[in-house]
Formats: structure tokens, sequence, C-alpha cells
């Protein structure tokens, strides 16, 4: 089985295509799209505020494209916003980029007909609206203004004299009088004047008032009953400002008729800043989280949505997922991309057929009906190809200020993992992801693809008892041929498989090198743990007590790990 030399052409330009969901082929995405959980795209179309969460890859912008076309099939005014564009912009100029990119994409429809002049004078406020935001986002962050108030007063007196004279000749009288008035006035000028700086916020919420009411007409007259503003990779908006961008949207967007779908990865999102006053949009409160991501814990359903997803592309070139792949390259497929993850799918499988034509050129130069298979090495070698893409473009680029914090701490697990034998796994309590200062690390580790997270369990020592931990699965990329080459425990399939994980000793904590230097000095009487064997690591004997991790300690930077 496999894909015929002569078409490979066609089907690497396939696998590139679809590798990314935008405008220039959202159309064939939404053809082909495969719903990962049922009632996810049926959920985003409700009349409510979500905030889809997943890994890089696990197709929160296809989801996002899929209801769209929905919603606007239905006459609902849609706004589609790929804040990858708006990356480091300072606030609140990344919010006024939104709310222009928000007019231009809902700019009001002009009807023929009855609705004419109130659609030409929507349009036109629109218009006007847009132009101030525009001007705004190139003004100053802040203006020194000056306002100045003139008044008069005036104050008038006045005196009144008369008098009057009569005289008679000859019969004939006559009579003379004066009256005078003389009036004295005196105006006051009174000239006030204050200094005082205005920043763009401030103008910004006196816009607020004015955006809602467009917005409400907006969806009064279009033929649907609500509107929608899809807002996709929101993890670029600074962590520290992604609050306030939320708080001011949810304002505009009240009562209007308009529902925010926010996308991104999970631990790189704040929707909410929680004080005196609150800021943000509280999840499960004004905003419904909706994760779409299936780990390794779910094996089964990762495996059969990402190959059904790769059917879409292959099937119009006549070929399957099961014909391009040997069976244990199916599965090591499904390990190396941590789960249901199908942009890594799609590009791994871009490369694996690269290795794959690399290994046939090395035997004999293949002839246009030569059978090309992707083979679990072909797997491995994609993946380790993909590794340093991984740490050093992709990390850098999603991790922001954290990159730096997150790539030591990588290294250190790495370490760890070396130290241990050479496995593949490692195990976090439960307790320090969800109190550690590292353990916010180690979940940004996950969001970045690089640890891959299996399931909770126990270890299987006395000791441990009752004590959750999450095991995870190193990125592929990161093991060694000759680990590789060991296979990896079917823990998906059989318990017995997932038991060799539950192993105390591969509890990952910050102080790890610290307590390696000291095991062997120690001796069984004063540690009562028996020495490790031959050929046994060291550190097998350094968490033998779970209390252990609990104690201050520090990583291998010399930070506070606790």
């Amino acid at each position: 089985m496999g894909v015929e030399y002569s078409k490979l052409g066609p089907l690497r330009e396939a696998l590139a295509e679809a590798a990314r969901t935008d405008e220039s082929n959202a159309e064939r995405a939404v053809e082909r799209f495969v719903e990962l959980r049922p009632g996810h795209a049926d959920t985003l179309r409700a009349r409510q505020h979500h905030l889809i969460s997943g890994r890089r890859g696990t197709g929160k912008s296809t989801l996002l494209h899929v209801v769209r076309v929905h919603l606007r099939e239905s006459g609902a005014p849609v706004a589609v916003i790929d804040m990858e564009k708006f990356k480091n912009r300072p606030f609140p100029d990344v919010l006024i980029e939104i709310l222009i990119k928000l007019l231009d994409e809902l700019r009001p429809r002009v009807r023929i007909g009855r609705s004419l002049h109130s659609d030409l004078r929507l349009r036109r406020q629109f218009m006007t609206t847009r132009r101030e935001l525009d001007r705004m986002l190139h003004d100053p962050q802040a203006w020194n203004k000056q306002l100045t108030r003139s008044r008069k007063r005036g104050k008038s007196s006045g005196a009144k004299a008369a008098g009057g004279l009569r005289a008679s000749q000859h019969g004939v009288g006559a009579e003379v009088g004066a009256d005078a008035t003389r009036t004295a006035a005196r105006l006051d000028s009174l000239t006030e004047t204050a200094a005082f700086e205005e920043a763009k916020i401030e103008r910004l919420q006196q816009l607020a008032s004015r955006l809602s009411d467009e917005l409400t007409r907006l969806v009064r007259q279009s033929a649907g009953d609500r509107a929608a503003v899809f807002i996709d990779d929101f993890y670029y908006v600074r962590l520290t400002d992604q609050p306030e961008v939320l708080d001011y949207l949810k304002t505009v967007a009240k009562g209007t008729g308009i529902w925010l779908k926010v996308g991104g990865v999970g631990e790189r999102m704040r929707p909410f800043r929680d004080g005196d006053p609150a800021i943000g949009m509280q999840p499960n409160q004004d905003i419904y989280p909706l994760p779409i991501d299936v780990t390794l814990d779910d094996f089964g359903t990762a495996q059969r949505f990402l190959e059904k997803m790769l059917d879409g592309v292959l099937n119009p070139l006549g070929l399957t997922t099961a014909q391009l792949f040997t069976e244990t390259a199916r599965t090591r497929m499904v390990l190396a991309c941590g789960g249901a993850v199908a942009r890594d799918y799609i590009t791994l499988t871009g490369s694996a057929l690269d290795a794959a034509v690399e290994r046939l050129n090395k035997k004999q130069a293949p002839t246009g009906s030569t059978l090309v298979n992707i083979q679990a090495e072909d797997v491995n070698s994609a993946a380790s190809r993909r590794m340093n893409k991984k740490e050093d473009e992709e990390l850098n680029l999603d991790a922001g200020d954290d990159a730096f914090r997150l790539r030591e701490r990588w290294r250190d697990i790495c370490d760890f993992v070396r130290e241990q034998g050479d496995t593949a796994f490692v195990l976090i309590r439960q307790k320090d992801l969800d109190e550690g200062s590292w353990g916010s690390e180690i979940r940004q580790l996950e969001n970045l693809r690089l640890l891959h997270r299996i399931r909770e369990t126990v270890p299987n020592t006395p000791n441990w008892r009752g004590v959750k931990c999450v095991v995870y699965m190193v990125d592929l990329g990161q093991l060694t041929v000759k680990r590789l080459q060991k296979g990896i425990p079917a823990f998906w399939e059989r318990t017995s498989d997932f038991d060799r994980l539950r192993r105390a000793e591969w509890v990952y904590g910050p102080d790890w090198r610290a307590k390696l230097q000291v095991a062997p000095k120690l001796t069984s009487k004063e540690t009562g743990v028996s020495a490790p064997e031959s050929g046994e690591p060291a550190i097998a004997m350094l968490f033998d007590d779970p209390a252990e991790l609990d104690e201050p300690h520090k990583d291998a930077k010399g930070a506070t790990g606790t």
C-alpha cells in the first residue's frame, strides 16, 4: 500500500493548503469540516458570549469559519477579526483597531425599497464613527487640553430731573418743559481657565454609547435576529490588556443582539481580572468557556478525528489515510501530535512523506510507479525536525515575554527525563499544577504542545497513596532514536501498560538536581531506602516521600519554586 511517486506533487500541494484555515481557503475548509465533538458548532450559534480555548492547531479557526458561514446564511451580520494582525499593539490602540475592523466587517447593507433612507443614514453614521476612530488611532495616547470660559457681569445707576415754565401773552399761552436722565454703566469680564489631560480610553468611553446605538440599529435592520463577532487568536493581545479589551466590548455589545466568540490558547488568555471594580468578562457568568481540545487521554477519539479529517484532504486524490500510513505509523502520528491537533497532523504528514522519500532514495532511485508509504521511523524523523521550530519560532511567537522562562523550564524537564534513563514520561503533582508558580509554566508548555497530557493518576508507591498526579509525555521530537526504538507503551489500549507510567521516581520537582547530588551520598541506613540497582538512575530514590516536594525549594535558576 502507498501512494505512487508520480502523485506526490498534488499530495504535497493539498497538504500545504489544508495546514491553515484563512479567508483564501475557508470555503474548502468548510466543505471538509469534521466536528471534533458533536454539538460544538450548534453551541457557538447560540445567543451567548463564548470563550473558545484549545492548543494551537486544534481547529478553533476552522470551527469559527464554519459557524460564520451558517450564521451568514441565516441573514445575521458577522464579523471575523484575526488578532494576529494586531499583535503586540499597546492598549487602547489594539481596542481601536478591533473597533475599526468590526465596523468595516459589519458595514450596513443598503437595500432598495422602503428601507433605503434608513439604511443610508445608518451607513453614514458607521462611516462617521469609523473616521473618528481612525483619527483617534493616530493621535497621541493623551492630550493636554486647556478649557477657557468667559462671562460678563454688568451694573448700572441713574438720576432723573424735570422742570417747566408757563408763560402767557395776549391770551396765548405757551408751556416749555425739560426732562433729563443720566445713566452710568460698568461691565466686568470674568475669565476661568483650567488645564487637564484627556486619555484615549476616556475618549473611547465617551464613544461607547453611540457605538452601542448604531450596532443595535444594525441588528434590528438585518434579516437575522442577532449578530456575531468572532475574535480569533485573542492571545496576541497582551495578557495585561485582555480584561480591558473585553470589558469595553462587553459594554458596547450589551443589549444590542451582538454576541462575542473569542478564541485562543487557553493558558494565554486572561478574560477577567477581579478587583473593585472587576474588569473584563468573567467565565461562566459573562462569557461561557468552550474547550475544544482532545488529549492523549481520549486516544481513540483523537485518532478517528485526525484520520477522518485527513481523509477529507486525501479523498479527492483517490487516497486514504490507511493507504498512506503503516499501522504502527498511524498510532505514532497521534502520539507525535499529542492528541487531536489537526494542524500538526497535516504538517507532520507532509514532513514524514519527505522522510519516507529520503529513506527510499537511500536504497534505490524511485520511479514514477514506486509506492511510497509512511512508516513509524518516518514519523519519528518528522517529529525531530519539527522540534527546533517548536522550541525557537513558535515558543517565541506564542509565549511573548514568558518565552525565556518557559524555555528554561522545558530544558530542565528534558534534562530530568534523560536522567531517568531516557524515559518518555514525566509526572506532575496536581497540587503543583494548581498552586505552584511553576505549575503555570507546565500548563503553558502543554498549550505549546511540548508536553502532552495523558491523564490523572496516583503513583504506584505506598507513600504516594492519595497524591494525585498528571502523567505527561514529552514531545516525540525530544526523544532519542534509541528510546524510540524501544517503543512506547500502549497506554491507550491496556491498563497494564498505563500502570507502567505510574512511577514515583518520574514525579518532577524543580529541585531535582539538588536532590540528585545528595542521593548518591546517602546510604541505605541513613535513608531507609535500598540503594539503586546497577543501571537504575540514582534519582529513583529522590521522591520516595511526596511530603518532600512541599518543602521550600529552588529551581535550576535559583528562584523559589513553590
